[in-house]
């Protein structure tokens, strides 16, 4: 989904590109420019700047995926 070109890799703008699909006019271009880097950063295990299909999995099994995509009602 993530990776766009079908090159094996997720570059900042390809994430960019999603972000801006999934969240568009919630945030500004510098938000989701920060949002972006930072991901690409910490997921960038050797740091070349784009993340690979290996390091995309190990970034996700430190994601806490349940926690970040449920809601919680009070009552």
């Amino acid at each position: 989904m993530y990776d766009l070109n079908k090159n094996n890799y997720i570059t900042k703008e390809e994430f960019k590109f999603i972000l801006n699909m999934m969240v568009g006019s919630n945030i500004t271009a510098e938000q989701l420019d920060h949002i972006a880097e930072r991901t690409i950063s910490e997921a960038d295990v050797d740091k070349d700047g784009k993340i690979s299909f290996e390091e995309f999995c190990k970034a996700m099994e430190r994601t806490d995926i349940d926690q970040k995509m449920s809601i919680r009602f009070l009552n």
